[in-house]
């Protein structure tokens, strides 16, 4: 778009306004790509075992069981529980087996299914004096442990179904195997372990090439369509959100026409670009006046005169107003200036200066 104006016309600031329309585009804007995730917080290692763990339903399996996964931030050390219901009060008895066992933690990272948000476990926590830890609604990177953890397990699941073999025994196996090896940190453990998550930040922020994002507080924005679609599903939803507060990378965001909120993670929302008729001109684009800026310009060239003398050269060049064809000009590199109709009724002075052999000083 640029290039094809530039072959009719020419003004200050134009290649900025040609920016500023197309991002105020809805439609681009509405199938344009993601915004780029934030920097990777890592987190800081627990001070001894049991104290921060992590938990989350791996399933359905093909025989319509569920696991219930609990690992624990210091030791990676994890407990798995073979489920067919996955009702709260059930996962209530099954977690309460385990922490007894272990002790019960002092919070527990979990994501948004509905048996952890039920008010049965959230009083379960309570009375325990466990802080939940509620990630991000569809960003499972925040609990990046277990979600690795669980994709272990579905590997040795995998093994197991393709060669026609009984999964739950094949599961026990695999969590022989698991405790058998030792995962307890040594007595230099906690260097080397951020030593480790310092170098993998740097490495994962620049595959993805992640930045930090610029959300404010009542800006206008888009929300990523998180659930599956067709083919020719936009990847954002046209309905405008506004930023209601912000925690790090984790945005809460209020529907302007429900005024239904929602949590989202920076890189599931896209900034509104204001439209370029409610833009003020910036002063790049603001046509002066040939009677007001003559005093001006004048003292500019004094001012460079005496600074610079015989070290530049500067050429000017007035375009006078006509009801005729546009004025054209050539610059410097033979390219034609066409002054664009839109101005044709304003009388410009622009200057362009020769800063050849102008001392960087």
């Amino acid at each position: 778009m640029q290039q094809r104006l530039r072959n009719t016309c020419w003004r200050p600031g134009m290649d900025d306004a040609i920016t500023r329309v197309v991002d105020a585009c809805e439609g681009c804007r509405l199938v344009s790509q993601p915004e780029l995730p934030e920097p990777m917080q890592r987190r800081k290692l627990p001070e001894a075992s049991w104290l921060d763990v992590a938990i989350d339903f791996l399933g359905p399996l093909p025989s319509g069981d569920y696991l219930l996964v609990i690992i624990d931030y210091f030791s990676i050390y994890k407990e798995v529980e073979i489920l067919r219901r996955i009702t709260a009060q059930e996962t209530v008895e099954r977690s309460d087996k385990i922490f007894v066992r272990f002790g019960y933690p002092k919070t527990i990272t979990l994501d948004n299914g509905r048996q952890f948000v039920s008010r049965e476990f959230e009083e379960f926590c309570d009375r325990r004096g466990i802080v939940l830890n509620s990630t991000t609604p569809y960003w499972p990177q925040e609990n990046g442990l277990v979600e690795r953890q669980n994709r272990s397990l579905m590997k040795r699941l995998k093994i197991s179904q393709a060669l026609c073999r009984d999964w739950k025994k094949d599961l026990n196996e695999y969590m022989t195997m698991y405790y058998s090896t030792p995962h307890l940190p040594t007595t230099d453990y906690r260097d080397k372990d951020q030593q480790l998550k310092d170098h993998g930040k740097v490495s994962e922020d620049r595959r993805q090439r992640a930045k930090v994002s610029n959300l404010e507080i009542d800006d206008k924005v888009i929300m990523k369509n998180v659930l599956p679609g067709n083919k020719l599903t936009p990847t954002s939803a046209p309905n405008t959100m506004t930023v209601m507060a912000r925690h790090g990378s984790r945005i809460t965001v209020q529907n302007d026409q429900t005024h239904k909120q929602y949590d989202r993670n920076t890189s599931h929302l896209k900034k509104v670009a204001t439209p370029v008729g409610n833009q003020d001109k910036t002063r790049s684009e603001q046509t002066i006046p040939f009677e007001t800026s003559t005093q001006q310009s004048e003292d500019i060239r004094e001012s460079l005169d005496r600074c610079h003398e015989g070290s530049m050269s500067d050429h000017w060049f007035q375009a006078e107003a006509s009801n005729d064809e546009p004025v054209s000009e050539r610059n410097r590199s033979q390219r034609v200036i066409r002054k664009p109709r839109r101005f044709e009724d304003c009388v410009c002075e622009v200057i362009v200066l020769d800063i050849k052999g102008v001392d960087s000083g």
